[in-house]
Parts: structure tokens; C-alpha cells; sequence
């Protein structure tokens, strides 16, 4: 059997590329970010691409483009759901209330499934005042005769070098299917992978070293991992290593695996704002935080690019490394800024035209493929037995 998806919010595309994987045909995307979207066209050329925002998406043009599809996958933005994101000030984030607008599409579209994920933090969301967003969207579907599961599943028990759990809210209008779901999923659970498997086979390089463009591979894959990831592909993009000052070379030298900064000495600690004194007492635990090659990573974040160290080298990860912890394969290449500046600097100086997702943002966004591919052939597998 063969079954169709259209995915909401899909940043890159890492759901897309996992139902795509699991023998699912994708028919299109809706992503607002134009640096995400540009990624998404490079690497499905063949389905419909929407560079708007579901809000901008009306009935009737869903309808007439996927009235036909069989899955409805997305990941509305976290941010109003992590710890991290503005919930840490005792703020509400306006975009939790996407939830709803995925659940405007799955009852326009009637698809036999709905997939939603996001963080853990979506358990507790809140739109506003006492409404949770789950709730909220739950009862949606439920008004459209859908019926829900949630389960939370660990990328790491499903060929993910990562430990990086997360929510996936299953609906359906087959309440028997439904309660097959997780027994199903959790017979695909895999032994973890130390994220060793990742590096390796990959070009050696120093701060500033790396190019965007297709490099060959400068020796032979040492692992399955290695030679899963470079499946269809003539050698490596995206591996550019990031410039350090001496100061940052002079501390990931001394940073252990598994260690960060919170590790380190006062002498290769946090700077004070505007100042060259050290400040003793100011520790991040997250930053700088050097890969155990014997374990799985620890999670992959939008701005990986200031957290994870490479297990060998003393340098923060490339986007190519980051996009192996997450399950890409080197085929998948990514489009638009490497880096960009924070938000707030960029309106500061009018450049408003730079504002989107750059290379490290959208892989660390992206739902793994693998996990993906886990979700995507256990609903085949549903539509099989019911």
C-alpha cells in the first residue's frame, strides 16, 4: 500500500525525508522560513513547496492541492514549550497557538492520520490562562470524530546517535489502528548507537577550515552508520568548521568528554559583559560541551553550533557533523546562511532580508529522519492489519 503526507512546518524536511524512507509518498510542504524552505525544494524537487505560513494556507487551497492525503505530519514551533524558549521568564508564546492551526488543517484535509511533534514540553503548554494547547488540540480533532494517542519516543532507541526524546500526538478515525500504534513502534526499537559512528570518514579540519560544496570522502567508512549516511552520495557538503579566538581554543583544549563549561578552570571561564575580567561565578552547564564518543550525544539543538564539541578535534561541530548526529544522510544538503546574527541585531541594523533559519537552525529544528522512518512505517503497517 502506498500512502501520501503533507508537512506542516517542515523546516528542512527531516519528517518529510523519514516518511519518504518508510516508502510514504510526500506530497507537499508548508514552510514559512524561505532559508528552510529553499532547503526543502533542493532536496524534494518533486513536491509541492509553500513558502507561507499554514495561517496563509486557506481551506480552499488545501483542498485543492492535498484533499487526497493520507497522513498530515508537523511540528508547530517549540519554542513556546521549552524551558529554553520564553516559558524560562514566566512568558506565553503566541506561536503555541499553531497548535490549532494543524488541527484546522487536518479536519479540512481529512487525512486517515494526523502526526504531531513536539517537545515534552507540550504536556504542560499553555495558550493562555488555564487552556492547555494539548488539550485544546485534542479536542479539535476529537469534534472531527478523531481519535488520539500520545507517546513519547526517544530518537536514541531508533538508529539516532542522539538522545533527544519527544511528544508525538497520533490521530485517527480507526480507533483499533490507533491503539495498535505504539505496540507496533516500540517492536522497532533498536540497540543505541555511540555517537562515534558519526565522524571519522569525514574530512579533518581545523577552526575556519571547510567549504559548503561537495568534497570527496578522504578515506574509507569505518562503520553501517557511516556507510548508511553516505547512501546515494559522491562525498561531503555543509562541513565548514567555525573560526575560534585564541581564548575559545585555549578552553575546548581543556574540556574533557562529556565535561563543558561548567568544567573548566576560572582562567578559561565567562568573560564579564564589556569587560576583560573573568567572572568567576558565571557557569553555562550546556556550552561547550565535548561529545562522549562511547555514548549517544546529548541533544541537538536550533544553536548546536555554540554547544557541541567535536569528541576529537577542538572545535565546535560543522553543520554536515551536527546533520550526522541527527540522521541525515550526506546526500541532503543545506541551503542558506551557515550562521546567522540573533534576531534583535539584525532589526537593530535594518537587515531585515538576513531574518530566517540558517544551516545549524534548520538541522537542529529538523525531526530525525530515522525516528521519522520508525513513525512512517508502523502507520503502513497499521493500514496493513486494519
Amino acid at each position: 500500500m502506498t500512502l501520501t503526507a503533507l508537512d506542516l512546518f517542515s523546516g528542512a524536511g527531516g519528517f518529510s525525508l523519514g516518511l519518504k524512507q518508510a516508502g510514504v509518498s510526500v506530497a507537499g510542504s508548508v514552510e514559512a522560513d524561505r532559508f528552510a524552505a529553499s532547503t526543502y525544494k533542493r532536496n524534494f524537487s518533486s513536491s509541492v513547496v509553500a513558502n507561507r505560513s499554514v495561517e496563509e494556507c486557506s481551506d480552499r487551497w488545501l483542498r485543492s492541492h492535498f484533499s487526497d492525503v493520507d497522513i498530515v505530519a508537523g511540528g508547530p514551533p517549540c519554542q513556546g514549550f521549552s524551558v529554553a524558549g520564553p516559558l524560562q521568564y514566566g512568558r506565553l508564546d503566541a506561536r503555541n497557538a499553531l497548535v490549532l492551526e494543524m488541527a484546522r488543517v487536518v479536519k479540512c484535509v481529512r487525512p486517515r492520520f494526523a502526526v504531531l511533534e513536539n517537545v515534552r514540553g507540550i504536556l504542560s503548554g499553555k495558550l493562555s490562562g488555564a487552556r492547555m494547547a494539548l488539550d485544546a488540540y485534542l479536542a479539535s480533532l476529537q469534534e472531527a470524530r478523531y481519535f488520539s494517542t500520545v507517546v513519547r519516543l526517544q530518537a536514541a532507541d531508533f538508529g539516532v546517535p542522539q538522545l533527544r526524546e519527544r511528544v508525538f500526538v497520533i490521530s485517527s478515525r480507526d480507533e483499533d489502528a490507533l491503539k495498535a500504534f505504539e505496540p507496533l513502534i516500540q517492536r522497532r526499537k533498536l540497540s543505541r548507537l555511540a555517537s562515534s559512528v558519526c565522524f571519522g570518514d569525514l574530512p579533518t579540519l581545523n577552526p575556519g577550515e571547510g567549504t559548503d560544496e561537495v568534497v570527496p570522502y578522504p578515506r574509507a567508512a569505518q562503520n553501517k552508520y557511516q556507510l548508511l549516511m553516505r547512501r546515494s552520495s559522491s562525498g561531503v557538503a555543509n562541513h565548514v568548521a567555525m573560526k575560534h579566538t585564541p581564548r575559545m581554543l585555549a578552553r575546548l583544549a581543556v574540556i574533557g568528554h562529556g565535561d563543558s563549561m561548567k568544567d573548566v578552570s576560572s582562567e578559561h571561564g565567562q568573560r564579564k559583559r564589556n569587560s576583560g575580567l573573568i567572572d568567576a561565578g558565571q557557569r553555562y552547564k550546556m556550552n561547550c560541551t565535548r561529545i562522549n564518543p562511547k555514548r549517544p550525544s546529548i541533544s541537538v539543538p536550533a544553536n548546536f553550533q555554540t554547544i557541541h564539541v567535536h569528541p576529537h578535534q577542538h572545535r565546535m561541530l560543522t553543520a554536515r557533523e551536527g546533520a550526522r548526529l541527527q540522521g541525515f544522510p550526506d546526500s541532503f544538503v543545506f541551503t542558506g546562511p551557515r550562521t546567522l546574527m540573533s534576531r534583535k541585531l539584525l532589526e537593530r541594523e535594518g537587515r531585515t532580508d538576513e531574518i530566517g533559519l540558517s544551516q545549524y537552525n534548520q538541522i537542529g529544528n529538523a525531526v530525525p529522519p530515522p525516528l521519522a522512518r520508525a513513525i512512517g512505517e508502523t502507520l503502513l503497517e497499521l493500514c496493513d492489519e486494519f
